[in-house]
């Protein structure tokens, strides 16, 4: 019940994968033999698979170590003096990034949501200088499932003549994303059932960015080192089966979230919904539970994979950043569980797990009361 942070890779993933760590095991780089020729076909291929599901050309895609080197490289346009622009809930990757740029003598502003997560246009125009050279916005937020108007965004930033960046680790594959006016979007494969370690910078033809790894000349000079070519085959792989999957995917895990929403309301008191009520990802659910701890919660759920928020933060100790940025209090913020739902998920496990629920929360609630 943890997708949101990453998923299975899909057996099918592995069998296209396979054959490239062994038999076909060229260098891509070395075009001039047939290992060479093969392994840079399948790059190629693969390349092709990811723009055509998100209609872009196969030239404006970079495979990268993943969204963070995405994201890194996209912030790497911003310099001194320079204004940048992201949100409060933006994933880790961007707000570490935003602070460095802020001490390396960058202006930084930080949009503040709504209540349900969602950035405003108005808000982001209001916001708009005349050196604002970039804005990050996320496309779907991995923590409380908000879903940007995320063309409006881009239009407003194109209306201004500034670059507007994308991440859409955790929308790419689960719902369709408008790119008309997104300049760079960021996106990992680990997220969409394929395998970790692999990702990809769609960068629009015509601009221009800088590295942040520097060596060879690989992926025409923007993420140097030998290509990961099982790596990127099964992107490839992964992308292409999302787009046989993911509309049916998407209406099946929405409404197994919604029966796990109503359950969890119809049968364990003391507990809100944070984020949107409707426009949220599919498969995500975010929820507080008054008097507890979401850690203790966790730690009790013994048969089921939980967590309080992104990965990357799961380290952290203290109210959910996200949730404090939306209004929520420090108790609701501390005792809030995201679920992220799968195409491995059943109504039956729905079942289980609210079952599961209501046991350790009655258990926790009266050790805190005794």
């Amino acid at each position: 019940m943890d997708h949101h942070a990453t998923t299975p890779c899909d057996p099918r993933v592995v069998e296209k994968m396979l054959l490239f760590f062994s038999e076909h095991f060229g260098n891509p780089a070395s075009i001039t033999h047939a290992h060479g020729r093969k392994a840079s076909q399948a790059v190629e291929d693969a390349r092709i698979a990811v723009a055509r599901f998100f209609r872009v050309l196969p030239p404006e895609i970079y495979f990268t170590a993943g969204a963070t080197e995405s994201n890194n490289i996209a912030l790497n346009l911003v310099h001194a003096g320079e204004h940048f622009i992201t949100t409060a809930i933006e994933h880790k990757s961007i707000i570490v990034l935003a602070e460095r740029l802020r001490k390396r003598g960058s202006d930084v502003t930080l949009l503040s949501p709504d209540h349900e997560g969602v950035i405003q246009p108005e808000v982001l125009r209001a916001a708009m200088r005349k050196e604002t050279r970039l804005v990050s916005i996320e496309a779907a937020n991995g923590e409380i499932g908000t879903i940007q108007p995320l063309a409006e965004l881009a239009a407003i930033c194109h209306q201004h003549k500034v670059l507007f960046h994308t991440d859409m680790t955790q929308a790419a594959g689960k719902i369709a994303v408008d790119l008309t006016n997104v300049d760079m979007a960021s996106f990992s494969a680990h997220k969409i059932y394929g395998p970790k370690g692999i990702g990809a910078l769609f960068v629009r033809r015509g601009r221009r960015v800088e590295p942040v790894v520097i060596g060879g000349g690989q992926e025409r000079g923007i993420h140097a080192g030998t290509v990961n070519v099982p790596g990127v085959v099964g992107f490839g792989a992964a992308i292409q089966l999302r787009a046989e999957e993911m509309g049916e995917e998407a209406v099946r895990l929405a409404e197994l979230r919604d029966s796990l929403r109503n359950l969890i309301l119809a049968e364990i008191d003391g507990v809100s919904i944070n984020g949107p009520r409707e426009l949220r990802l599919p498969g995500n659910l975010n929820v507080s539970f008054d008097r507890i701890e979401a850690d203790s919660l966790i730690l009790a759920m013994k048969r089921f994979s939980l967590s309080s928020g992104s990965a990357c933060s799961s380290g952290e100790r203290g109210p959910s950043r996200v949730l404090k940025a939306i209004g929520a209090g420090d108790a609701a913020a501390i005792g809030s569980i995201r679920f992220g739902l799968g195409k491995s998920n059943t109504a039956e496990q729905i079942t289980m797990l609210v079952d599961d629920l209501k046991r350790v929360v009655r258990k926790l609630r009266e050790i805190s009361a005794a």
